[in-house]
């Protein structure tokens, strides 16, 4: 027997078998939180400074909204594989790629450049360190829409962030961000838009029918 068939008849069963271990634990976990009068939760790890992030959030808080479910925002800024050389080839990538998809939201992406990261890093701390709930939702809404569907050049999100959130404490945001990150891999996730929808992750970009097929599947089904 070749190695390649040794390998695969030795690993691929074992594969089955802990994603069906993980289905199971998530299926369990989602009858309990039912029982408790809980919705259900999808967590997106997400950028400030990535198109894709912007389609995702938009195209999610649509079809989680639909479910008696949550979006639970998680901003992060280190994200992707580490020294990778081709980062700029795919954030390049990113913005025609999500000008597509965007499309499909009715949405127009205007933003030909991509956005400051720097700037991105102290919005994601903001976010990152406040309560979730609506009205997080409504800001990140709104911001990224200024952002990437506006055509605004310079959006006055400091102005937005007071109107939306008033005196919310932005109080150790970069430690925030960083539980976010440190969440994010420990769930084997390694770049974004990703989604966690109890025990599976999803690139949330371009999976958000498979995502919200997870919640029907689950129980959480369309409100």
């Amino acid at each position: 027997m070749k190695g390649g068939q040794i390998i695969t008849r030795r690993l691929l069963p074992r594969a089955v078998v802990a994603e069906s271990k993980v289905d199971v634990v998530g299926r369990v976990g989602a009858v309990a939180r039912r029982k408790m009068g809980r919705c259900g939760t999808v967590e997106l790890y997400f950028s400030f400074d990535d198109p894709w992030s912007a389609v995702a959030l938009f195209d999610l808080a649509q079809r989680v909204g639909r479910h008696n479910a949550q979006l639970v925002l998680r901003p992060v800024v280190d994200r992707g594989i580490p020294d990778d050389p081709a980062v700029e080839l795919k954030r390049r990538y990113a913005l025609t790629d999500a000008k597509r998809l965007a499309g499909r939201l009715d949405l127009e992406l205007t933003r030909s450049e991509p956005w400051d990261p720097i700037a991105a890093n102290l919005l994601a701390e903001w976010v990152a360190c406040a309560p979730q709930g609506s009205t997080l939702t409504r800001f990140c809404l709104e911001a990224m829409g200024r952002l990437w569907f506006s055509g605004e050049g310079r959006p006055d999100l400091g102005g937005l962030w007071r109107a939306e959130m008033g005196d919310q404490a932005r109080i150790d945001g970069a430690k925030a961000v960083r539980r976010n990150e440190r969440r994010m891999r420990m769930r084997g996730i390694y770049d974004v838009p990703a989604a966690w929808v109890h025990g599976q992750w999803f690139f949330a970009h371009d999976r958000s029918a498979q995502i919200e097929q997870r919640l029907d599947d689950l129980g959480w089904t369309v409100a």
